[in-house]
Protein backbone atom coordinates (compact mmCIF):
# COMPACT_ATOMS: atom_id res chain seq x y z
CA UNK A 1 0.00 0.00 0.00
CA UNK A 2 1.25 3.88 -0.46
CA UNK A 3 2.31 5.68 2.95
CA UNK A 4 -0.76 7.70 2.43
CA UNK A 5 -2.99 4.45 2.70
CA UNK A 6 -0.59 3.31 5.07
CA UNK A 7 -0.77 6.18 7.49
CA UNK A 8 -4.68 6.02 7.34
CA UNK A 9 -4.86 2.59 8.13
CA UNK A 10 -3.20 2.77 10.74
CA UNK A 11 -4.82 5.76 12.54
CA UNK A 12 -8.58 4.04 11.57
CA UNK A 13 -6.86 1.20 13.97
CA UNK A 14 -5.72 3.32 16.67
CA UNK A 15 -8.88 5.17 16.58
CA UNK A 16 -10.85 1.89 16.96
CA UNK A 17 -8.41 0.10 19.18
CA UNK A 18 -8.30 2.85 21.66
CA UNK A 19 -11.84 2.36 22.67
CA UNK A 20 -11.26 -1.10 23.40
CA UNK A 21 -10.90 -1.86 27.26
CA UNK A 22 -7.36 -3.11 27.86
CA UNK A 23 -9.00 -6.71 28.87
CA UNK A 24 -10.52 -7.18 25.82
CA UNK A 25 -7.35 -5.92 23.69
CA UNK A 26 -4.57 -8.46 25.71
CA UNK A 27 -6.44 -11.32 24.18
CA UNK A 28 -6.90 -9.65 20.93
CA UNK A 29 -2.83 -9.12 20.93
CA UNK A 30 -2.12 -12.55 22.19
CA UNK A 31 -3.47 -13.69 18.79
CA UNK A 32 -2.27 -11.52 16.24
CA UNK A 33 1.85 -11.97 17.63
CA UNK A 34 2.48 -9.31 20.34
CA UNK A 35 5.35 -10.46 22.76
CA UNK A 36 4.08 -10.30 26.56
CA UNK A 37 0.97 -8.49 26.40
CA UNK A 38 0.09 -8.74 29.88
CA UNK A 39 3.25 -6.56 30.69
CA UNK A 40 1.92 -3.91 28.27
CA UNK A 41 0.73 -0.52 28.86
CA UNK A 42 -3.03 0.48 26.70
CA UNK A 43 -0.71 2.28 24.43
CA UNK A 44 2.21 0.26 23.88
CA UNK A 45 0.30 -2.73 23.49
CA UNK A 46 -2.15 -0.88 20.15
CA UNK A 47 1.32 0.47 19.01
CA UNK A 48 2.85 -3.06 18.97
CA UNK A 49 -0.84 -4.54 17.45
CA UNK A 50 -0.88 -1.88 14.64
CA UNK A 51 2.62 -2.33 13.55
CA UNK A 52 1.82 -6.47 12.90
CA UNK A 53 -0.99 -5.55 11.47
CA UNK A 54 0.39 -2.85 9.01
CA UNK A 55 3.39 -5.21 8.58
CA UNK A 56 6.25 -3.28 10.24
CA UNK A 57 6.99 -5.87 12.35
CA UNK A 58 6.68 -9.71 12.15
CA UNK A 59 4.44 -11.30 14.95
CA UNK A 60 5.87 -13.40 17.48
CA UNK A 61 4.70 -17.02 17.93
CA UNK A 62 2.69 -17.97 21.06
CA UNK A 63 4.57 -19.23 23.49
CA UNK A 64 3.84 -22.75 24.85
CA UNK A 65 5.76 -22.49 28.46
CA UNK A 66 4.60 -20.92 31.64
CA UNK A 67 1.43 -20.98 33.33
CA UNK A 68 -2.24 -21.87 31.08
CA UNK A 69 -3.24 -18.27 29.74
CA UNK A 70 -6.71 -17.13 32.06
CA UNK A 71 -8.64 -15.15 29.72
CA UNK A 72 -8.36 -16.17 26.05
CA UNK A 73 -10.95 -15.12 24.58
CA UNK A 74 -11.21 -12.79 21.47
CA UNK A 75 -14.13 -10.13 20.95
CA UNK A 76 -15.13 -11.64 17.18
CA UNK A 77 -16.79 -7.66 16.88
CA UNK A 78 -12.70 -6.70 16.98
CA UNK A 79 -11.59 -9.30 14.93
CA UNK A 80 -14.35 -8.37 12.25
CA UNK A 81 -13.98 -4.66 12.55
CA UNK A 82 -10.07 -5.22 12.18
CA UNK A 83 -10.75 -7.75 9.18
CA UNK A 84 -13.19 -4.99 7.21
CA UNK A 85 -10.35 -2.34 7.89
CA UNK A 86 -7.74 -5.30 5.96
CA UNK A 87 -10.16 -4.87 2.87
CA UNK A 88 -10.49 -1.54 2.35
CA UNK A 89 -6.45 -1.17 2.80
CA UNK A 90 -4.93 -4.20 1.20
CA UNK A 91 -2.24 -5.19 4.03
CA UNK A 92 1.63 -7.02 2.82
CA UNK A 93 2.52 -8.74 6.42
CA UNK A 94 5.99 -9.07 7.25
CA UNK A 95 5.08 -12.97 8.09
CA UNK A 96 2.06 -14.75 8.09
CA UNK A 97 1.69 -15.89 11.42
CA UNK A 98 -0.66 -17.63 13.55
CA UNK A 99 -3.05 -14.47 13.65
CA UNK A 100 -7.07 -14.53 12.84
CA UNK A 101 -6.78 -13.41 9.57
CA UNK A 102 -5.79 -16.75 8.43
CA UNK A 103 -9.33 -17.95 9.86
CA UNK A 104 -10.61 -17.50 6.19
CA UNK A 105 -8.18 -18.80 4.18
CA UNK A 106 -8.34 -21.55 6.11
CA UNK A 107 -12.22 -21.43 5.82
CA UNK A 108 -11.80 -20.85 1.84
CA UNK A 109 -9.36 -23.93 1.41
CA UNK A 110 -12.30 -26.21 0.59
CA UNK A 111 -11.96 -28.19 -2.51
CA UNK A 112 -14.34 -27.92 -5.06
CA UNK A 113 -14.52 -31.90 -4.96
CA UNK A 114 -15.94 -31.68 -1.43
CA UNK A 115 -19.31 -31.08 -0.27
CA UNK A 116 -21.01 -29.95 2.90
CA UNK A 117 -23.63 -32.69 3.54
CA UNK A 118 -26.13 -33.02 6.77
CA UNK A 119 -25.33 -36.30 8.73
CA UNK A 120 -28.33 -37.87 7.02
CA UNK A 121 -27.97 -36.22 3.65
CA UNK A 122 -28.80 -39.78 1.42
CA UNK A 123 -26.04 -38.75 -1.38
CA UNK A 124 -23.18 -39.14 1.31
CA UNK A 125 -22.74 -43.12 -0.40
CA UNK A 126 -23.21 -42.09 -3.84
CA UNK A 127 -20.44 -39.70 -3.12
CA UNK A 128 -18.00 -42.45 -1.60
CA UNK A 129 -18.28 -44.63 -4.61
CA UNK A 130 -17.10 -41.51 -6.98
CA UNK A 131 -13.83 -40.68 -4.92
CA UNK A 132 -15.63 -37.58 -3.31
CA UNK A 133 -14.30 -36.69 -0.25
CA UNK A 134 -17.19 -35.72 2.64
CA UNK A 135 -17.97 -32.56 4.65
CA UNK A 136 -20.07 -33.63 7.67
CA UNK A 137 -22.06 -31.21 9.68
CA UNK A 138 -23.77 -32.03 12.88
CA UNK A 139 -24.90 -30.99 16.18
CA UNK A 140 -22.66 -32.64 19.12
CA UNK A 141 -24.85 -34.64 21.87
CA UNK A 142 -24.26 -37.50 24.36
CA UNK A 143 -27.17 -40.29 24.32
CA UNK A 144 -26.35 -43.54 26.32
CA UNK A 145 -22.75 -42.24 27.13
CA UNK A 146 -21.98 -42.19 23.55
CA UNK A 147 -20.76 -39.35 21.98
CA UNK A 148 -21.80 -38.25 18.21
CA UNK A 149 -23.35 -35.71 15.76
CA UNK A 150 -27.11 -35.57 15.26
CA UNK A 151 -28.89 -33.66 12.61
CA UNK A 152 -29.31 -29.82 13.18
CA UNK A 153 -32.79 -30.34 12.71
CA UNK A 154 -33.31 -32.87 15.58
CA UNK A 155 -34.86 -35.77 13.31
CA UNK A 156 -34.28 -39.24 13.67
CA UNK A 157 -31.38 -40.44 11.08
CA UNK A 158 -29.31 -44.08 10.62
CA UNK A 159 -26.61 -41.70 9.69
CA UNK A 160 -24.88 -40.90 13.04
CA UNK A 161 -21.20 -39.59 13.50
CA UNK A 162 -19.20 -40.81 16.64
CA UNK A 163 -16.75 -38.33 17.94
CA UNK A 164 -14.23 -40.02 20.38
CA UNK A 165 -13.43 -38.88 23.91
CA UNK A 166 -9.56 -37.77 22.72
CA UNK A 167 -11.13 -35.20 19.99
CA UNK A 168 -13.99 -33.70 22.80
CA UNK A 169 -10.98 -33.35 25.37
CA UNK A 170 -8.34 -31.82 22.48
CA UNK A 171 -11.34 -29.17 21.22
CA UNK A 172 -13.12 -28.68 24.44
CA UNK A 173 -16.00 -29.94 22.67
CA UNK A 174 -19.67 -29.58 24.82
CA UNK A 175 -22.79 -30.97 24.18
CA UNK A 176 -24.69 -28.69 21.65
CA UNK A 177 -21.31 -27.49 19.25
CA UNK A 178 -22.13 -27.51 15.74
CA UNK A 179 -19.33 -29.20 14.15
CA UNK A 180 -18.37 -29.73 10.79
CA UNK A 181 -15.88 -32.94 9.87
CA UNK A 182 -14.09 -35.28 8.02
CA UNK A 183 -15.31 -39.18 9.02
CA UNK A 184 -14.37 -42.60 8.09
CA UNK A 185 -15.91 -45.65 8.10
CA UNK A 186 -15.15 -48.04 11.17
CA UNK A 187 -16.81 -51.53 12.18
CA UNK A 188 -20.22 -50.38 9.83
CA UNK A 189 -20.07 -47.34 11.97
CA UNK A 190 -19.26 -43.42 10.87
CA UNK A 191 -16.39 -41.68 13.23
CA UNK A 192 -15.31 -38.09 12.38
CA UNK A 193 -10.96 -37.94 11.94
CA UNK A 194 -10.51 -34.66 11.57
CA UNK A 195 -12.73 -31.53 12.98
CA UNK A 196 -12.41 -28.39 10.47
CA UNK A 197 -15.17 -26.03 12.05
CA UNK A 198 -16.90 -25.51 15.40
CA UNK A 199 -19.65 -22.88 15.68
CA UNK A 200 -18.64 -22.13 12.34
CA UNK A 201 -14.91 -20.93 13.31
CA UNK A 202 -12.29 -22.71 12.20
CA UNK A 203 -11.42 -25.69 14.83
CA UNK A 204 -7.65 -24.37 15.24
CA UNK A 205 -8.38 -20.87 16.05
CA UNK A 206 -11.32 -22.05 18.29
CA UNK A 207 -11.41 -19.72 21.65
CA UNK A 208 -14.79 -19.16 24.18
CA UNK A 209 -15.82 -18.76 27.28
CA UNK A 210 -18.00 -20.34 29.83
CA UNK A 211 -21.70 -19.36 29.31
CA UNK A 212 -22.22 -19.51 33.59
CA UNK A 213 -19.21 -18.22 33.83
CA UNK A 214 -19.68 -15.07 31.29
CA UNK A 215 -20.29 -11.91 32.54
CA UNK A 216 -23.85 -10.44 31.75
CA UNK A 217 -25.51 -7.14 31.26
CA UNK A 218 -28.62 -5.08 30.35
CA UNK A 219 -29.20 -5.00 26.51
CA UNK A 220 -27.83 -2.28 24.68
CA UNK A 221 -28.77 -2.78 21.12
CA UNK A 222 -31.66 -3.32 19.46
CA UNK A 223 -32.79 -6.55 16.95
CA UNK A 224 -34.32 -4.34 13.98
CA UNK A 225 -37.51 -5.61 12.37
CA UNK A 226 -38.51 -2.98 10.00
CA UNK A 227 -35.68 -0.09 9.54
CA UNK A 228 -34.46 -0.16 6.18
CA UNK A 229 -37.58 -2.32 4.96
CA UNK A 230 -39.63 -0.69 1.61
CA UNK A 231 -43.34 -2.17 2.86
CA UNK A 232 -42.83 -3.50 6.61
CA UNK A 233 -46.13 -4.56 8.22
CA UNK A 234 -47.93 -3.12 11.42
CA UNK A 235 -46.15 -5.49 13.58
CA UNK A 236 -43.09 -5.06 12.19
CA UNK A 237 -43.38 -1.11 12.89
CA UNK A 238 -44.97 -2.03 15.94
CA UNK A 239 -41.67 -3.73 17.01
CA UNK A 240 -39.43 -1.14 16.15
CA UNK A 241 -40.70 2.00 16.97
CA UNK A 242 -42.93 1.04 20.18
CA UNK A 243 -41.79 -2.08 21.32
CA UNK A 244 -38.19 -2.50 20.99
CA UNK A 245 -36.60 -5.61 21.63
CA UNK A 246 -32.89 -5.57 22.59
CA UNK A 247 -30.29 -8.41 22.28
CA UNK A 248 -30.08 -10.49 25.60
CA UNK A 249 -34.11 -9.80 26.16
CA UNK A 250 -36.15 -12.23 27.95
CA UNK A 251 -39.52 -11.45 26.15
CA UNK A 252 -43.43 -13.24 26.52
CA UNK A 253 -46.14 -12.56 24.48
CA UNK A 254 -48.92 -12.97 26.46
CA UNK A 255 -52.35 -13.76 24.95
CA UNK A 256 -55.40 -15.48 24.94
CA UNK A 257 -56.32 -18.82 22.57
CA UNK A 258 -56.69 -17.25 18.82
CA UNK A 259 -55.49 -13.84 19.08
CA UNK A 260 -52.50 -13.88 16.97
CA UNK A 261 -49.51 -15.02 19.07
CA UNK A 262 -48.02 -17.59 16.46
CA UNK A 263 -48.60 -14.61 13.31
CA UNK A 264 -46.71 -12.36 15.56
CA UNK A 265 -44.08 -14.42 15.95
CA UNK A 266 -43.95 -15.55 12.40
CA UNK A 267 -43.59 -12.12 11.20
CA UNK A 268 -41.17 -11.32 13.89
CA UNK A 269 -38.99 -14.40 12.53
CA UNK A 270 -39.04 -13.38 9.03
CA UNK A 271 -38.26 -9.62 9.43
CA UNK A 272 -35.53 -10.25 11.85
CA UNK A 273 -34.12 -12.72 9.68
CA UNK A 274 -33.71 -10.47 7.11
CA UNK A 275 -32.21 -7.44 8.50
CA UNK A 276 -30.19 -8.86 10.88
CA UNK A 277 -27.16 -9.88 8.93
CA UNK A 278 -24.96 -10.95 11.68
CA UNK A 279 -27.62 -12.71 14.02
CA UNK A 280 -29.11 -16.12 14.32
CA UNK A 281 -32.49 -16.79 14.31
CA UNK A 282 -33.56 -20.07 16.05
CA UNK A 283 -37.14 -21.38 16.29
CA UNK A 284 -38.36 -23.99 18.68
CA UNK A 285 -42.37 -25.33 17.91
CA UNK A 286 -43.56 -27.12 20.73
CA UNK A 287 -46.49 -29.52 20.25
CA UNK A 288 -48.06 -27.62 16.84
CA UNK A 289 -49.77 -28.38 13.71
CA UNK A 290 -48.71 -29.57 10.51
CA UNK A 291 -49.91 -26.41 9.14
CA UNK A 292 -48.28 -23.86 11.32
CA UNK A 293 -44.89 -26.10 10.81
CA UNK A 294 -44.99 -25.73 7.45
CA UNK A 295 -45.04 -21.56 7.90
CA UNK A 296 -41.92 -21.29 9.53
CA UNK A 297 -39.75 -23.93 7.51
CA UNK A 298 -41.04 -21.54 4.31
CA UNK A 299 -38.64 -18.88 6.52
CA UNK A 300 -36.74 -20.44 9.25
CA UNK A 301 -35.17 -23.41 7.13
CA UNK A 302 -34.56 -26.75 8.18
CA UNK A 303 -31.05 -26.16 10.20
CA UNK A 304 -32.62 -22.95 12.50
CA UNK A 305 -36.31 -25.09 13.27
CA UNK A 306 -36.73 -27.68 15.49
CA UNK A 307 -40.19 -28.89 16.37
CA UNK A 308 -42.34 -31.64 17.53
CA UNK A 309 -45.81 -32.02 16.99
CA UNK A 310 -48.99 -32.99 18.72
CA UNK A 311 -48.27 -36.58 17.75
CA UNK A 312 -44.89 -36.69 19.42
CA UNK A 313 -44.01 -38.39 23.35
CA UNK A 314 -43.20 -35.50 25.69
CA UNK A 315 -39.71 -36.78 26.50
CA UNK A 316 -39.08 -36.55 22.50
CA UNK A 317 -40.39 -32.59 22.95
CA UNK A 318 -38.27 -32.12 25.88
CA UNK A 319 -35.19 -32.95 24.34
CA UNK A 320 -36.20 -31.25 21.21
CA UNK A 321 -36.05 -28.10 22.93
CA UNK A 322 -32.80 -28.79 25.09
CA UNK A 323 -31.02 -29.53 22.15
CA UNK A 324 -32.03 -26.10 20.25
CA UNK A 325 -31.37 -24.44 23.58
CA UNK A 326 -27.97 -26.27 23.98
CA UNK A 327 -26.85 -25.26 20.47
CA UNK A 328 -27.94 -20.94 21.25
CA UNK A 329 -25.74 -21.10 24.22
CA UNK A 330 -22.60 -22.61 22.69
CA UNK A 331 -22.87 -19.62 19.77
CA UNK A 332 -22.97 -17.20 22.09
CA UNK A 333 -20.21 -18.62 24.39
CA UNK A 334 -18.44 -17.59 20.64
CA UNK A 335 -19.80 -14.38 20.81
CA UNK A 336 -22.35 -14.52 17.91
CA UNK A 337 -26.01 -12.80 18.86
CA UNK A 338 -28.87 -15.32 18.55
CA UNK A 339 -32.97 -15.00 18.43
CA UNK A 340 -34.76 -17.87 19.80
CA UNK A 341 -38.27 -17.62 19.05
CA UNK A 342 -40.51 -20.66 21.49
CA UNK A 343 -44.00 -21.53 20.50
CA UNK A 344 -44.87 -21.92 23.01
CA UNK A 345 -43.72 -22.10 26.47
CA UNK A 346 -47.22 -22.99 27.62
CA UNK A 347 -46.74 -26.41 25.52
CA UNK A 348 -43.43 -27.11 26.69
CA UNK A 349 -44.66 -26.65 30.21
CA UNK A 350 -46.94 -29.33 29.66
CA UNK A 351 -45.17 -31.70 27.90
CA UNK A 352 -41.68 -31.72 30.43
CA UNK A 353 -44.92 -31.74 33.42
CA UNK A 354 -45.83 -35.64 31.93
CA UNK A 355 -41.86 -36.46 31.81
CA UNK A 356 -40.61 -39.04 34.98
CA UNK A 357 -38.09 -35.91 34.97
CA UNK A 358 -40.64 -33.85 37.08
CA UNK A 359 -41.90 -36.31 39.31
CA UNK A 360 -40.39 -36.37 42.90
CA UNK A 361 -41.70 -32.11 44.05
CA UNK A 362 -44.50 -30.30 45.28
CA UNK A 363 -47.79 -30.21 43.59
CA UNK A 364 -49.14 -26.52 42.29
CA UNK A 365 -52.35 -25.28 41.03
CA UNK A 366 -54.02 -27.46 38.21
CA UNK A 367 -51.67 -30.35 38.76
CA UNK A 368 -48.21 -28.58 37.52
CA UNK A 369 -45.15 -29.47 39.42
CA UNK A 370 -42.64 -27.42 41.07
CA UNK A 371 -39.89 -29.15 39.06
CA UNK A 372 -41.99 -28.12 36.11
CA UNK A 373 -41.74 -24.48 36.95
CA UNK A 374 -38.54 -24.57 37.97
CA UNK A 375 -37.34 -25.99 34.08
CA UNK A 376 -39.21 -23.47 32.20
CA UNK A 377 -37.76 -20.64 34.51
CA UNK A 378 -34.33 -21.81 33.95
CA UNK A 379 -35.16 -22.34 29.77
CA UNK A 380 -36.43 -18.47 29.79
CA UNK A 381 -33.77 -16.85 32.24
CA UNK A 382 -31.26 -18.21 29.79
CA UNK A 383 -31.56 -15.20 27.58
CA UNK A 384 -28.83 -12.65 28.34
CA UNK A 385 -26.48 -10.14 26.66
CA UNK A 386 -22.47 -10.29 27.96
CA UNK A 387 -20.26 -7.72 28.25
CA UNK A 388 -17.72 -8.77 25.95
CA UNK A 389 -20.12 -9.85 23.26
CA UNK A 390 -22.88 -12.40 22.62
CA UNK A 391 -26.65 -12.56 23.40
CA UNK A 392 -29.19 -14.94 23.61
CA UNK A 393 -32.61 -13.12 23.51
CA UNK A 394 -35.65 -15.71 23.87
CA UNK A 395 -39.31 -14.65 22.30
CA UNK A 396 -41.86 -17.18 23.31
CA UNK A 397 -45.39 -16.68 23.80
CA UNK A 398 -47.66 -18.06 26.92
CA UNK A 399 -51.39 -18.82 26.79
CA UNK A 400 -53.80 -17.17 29.09
CA UNK A 401 -57.96 -17.06 29.69
CA UNK A 402 -57.26 -20.81 29.27
CA UNK A 403 -59.25 -21.89 32.34
CA UNK A 404 -56.39 -24.02 33.51
CA UNK A 405 -54.81 -22.65 36.44
CA UNK A 406 -51.75 -24.32 35.92
CA UNK A 407 -51.11 -21.47 32.57
CA UNK A 408 -51.96 -18.44 35.30
CA UNK A 409 -49.14 -20.24 37.18
CA UNK A 410 -46.85 -19.84 34.54
CA UNK A 411 -47.92 -16.25 33.34
CA UNK A 412 -46.70 -15.41 37.23
CA UNK A 413 -43.70 -17.12 37.41
CA UNK A 414 -41.95 -15.80 33.80
CA UNK A 415 -43.48 -12.58 34.27
CA UNK A 416 -40.87 -12.45 37.27
CA UNK A 417 -37.42 -13.12 35.68
CA UNK A 418 -38.71 -11.29 31.96
CA UNK A 419 -38.24 -8.22 30.70
CA UNK A 420 -40.38 -7.57 28.25
CA UNK A 421 -44.00 -8.46 27.90
CA UNK A 422 -46.04 -7.99 24.64
CA UNK A 423 -49.69 -8.46 25.76
CA UNK A 424 -52.28 -9.60 23.24
CA UNK A 425 -55.92 -8.43 23.01
CA UNK A 426 -58.46 -11.35 22.79
CA UNK A 427 -61.45 -8.10 22.25
CA UNK A 428 -59.36 -7.02 19.54
CA UNK A 429 -58.66 -10.57 17.88
CA UNK A 430 -62.16 -11.07 17.95
CA UNK A 431 -63.64 -8.27 16.50
CA UNK A 432 -60.24 -8.98 14.18
CA UNK A 433 -58.29 -5.92 14.60
CA UNK A 434 -54.96 -7.44 14.12
CA UNK A 435 -52.09 -7.24 15.17
CA UNK A 436 -54.30 -7.26 18.49
CA UNK A 437 -51.23 -5.63 20.60
CA UNK A 438 -52.88 -4.37 23.86
CA UNK A 439 -49.70 -1.41 24.23
CA UNK A 440 -51.42 0.11 27.54
CA UNK A 441 -50.19 -3.13 28.66
CA UNK A 442 -47.32 -3.60 26.70
CA UNK A 443 -43.72 -3.02 28.71
CA UNK A 444 -40.53 -3.84 28.87
CA UNK A 445 -38.49 -2.94 32.39
CA UNK A 446 -35.18 -0.80 31.71
CA UNK A 447 -36.47 0.18 27.81
CA UNK A 448 -34.96 3.57 28.25
CA UNK A 449 -31.96 2.44 26.90
CA UNK A 450 -33.25 1.07 23.96
CA UNK A 451 -36.00 4.34 23.48
CA UNK A 452 -33.58 6.93 24.22
CA UNK A 453 -34.45 9.88 26.02
CA UNK A 454 -36.55 11.45 23.07
CA UNK A 455 -37.81 7.77 22.85
CA UNK A 456 -38.92 7.89 26.28
CA UNK A 457 -40.78 10.99 25.84
CA UNK A 458 -42.76 10.04 23.46
CA UNK A 459 -43.88 6.29 25.04
CA UNK A 460 -45.10 8.76 27.99
CA UNK A 461 -47.50 11.11 25.59
CA UNK A 462 -48.88 7.88 23.61
CA UNK A 463 -49.83 5.72 27.02
CA UNK A 464 -50.32 8.37 28.71
CA UNK A 465 -52.42 10.69 26.72
CA UNK A 466 -53.27 9.64 23.43
CA UNK A 467 -54.22 6.09 23.72
CA UNK A 468 -57.20 6.82 26.58
CA UNK A 469 -58.67 9.18 24.02
CA UNK A 470 -57.97 7.63 20.53
CA UNK A 471 -57.60 3.80 21.40
CA UNK A 472 -55.61 1.18 19.74
CA UNK A 473 -57.31 1.29 16.41
CA UNK A 474 -56.19 5.06 15.40
CA UNK A 475 -52.99 4.34 16.28
CA UNK A 476 -53.12 1.21 14.06
CA UNK A 477 -54.52 3.29 11.52
CA UNK A 478 -51.52 6.34 11.91
CA UNK A 479 -48.60 3.45 12.20
CA UNK A 480 -49.95 1.80 8.76
CA UNK A 481 -50.30 4.84 7.55
CA UNK A 482 -46.56 5.90 8.63
CA UNK A 483 -43.39 5.19 6.70
CA UNK A 484 -40.95 6.34 9.33
CA UNK A 485 -40.88 6.45 13.19
CA UNK A 486 -40.49 10.12 13.39
CA UNK A 487 -43.99 10.90 10.91
CA UNK A 488 -45.85 8.31 12.96
CA UNK A 489 -44.21 10.84 16.15
CA UNK A 490 -45.29 14.16 14.63
CA UNK A 491 -48.85 13.00 13.60
CA UNK A 492 -49.43 11.99 17.53
CA UNK A 493 -47.99 15.13 19.26
CA UNK A 494 -50.34 17.02 16.95
CA UNK A 495 -53.69 15.17 17.68
CA UNK A 496 -52.82 15.02 21.33
CA UNK A 497 -52.16 18.93 20.96
CA UNK A 498 -55.45 19.51 19.14
CA UNK A 499 -56.98 17.66 21.78
CA UNK A 500 -55.79 19.76 24.62
CA UNK A 501 -57.08 22.56 22.65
Amino acid sequence: MTRKNANEFKSACREFLSMQGITALRPYGREVGVAEPTKKNKGELIEDVVAILAGEIPSTPRSTRGAPVKDDFVDPKITEYIKNLCALYPIERAEKGNDLFDMEARLQNVKENERVLTVEDPRAKELEKNGVREIFKGQLETLNGVSMLLPLSCMDSANKIIVSVDMIRAYDLREGDVITCYAEKRNAVLVATTILTINELVADYFRRGSFDELSACYPREKINFSEGKRHATITEKCLEWLVPVGKGQRGLVIAPPKAGKSSLLLEAVRSAKTLNKGMKVFTLLVDQSPENIGQFRHFVGEENLVYTTYEDEPERQVFAADFLLRRAKRYAECGMDILLIVDSFTALAHAFNDTDASAGGKVLLGGMESKTVQYIKRYFGAARCFERGGSITILGSLSIDTGNPADELLKAELSAIGNLEIRLSGELARRRVYPAIDLLHTEGKRSGALLGVKGEAFDGVLRGEYLPAYGIEALLELISASQTAEELEEKIYKQVKNKKK
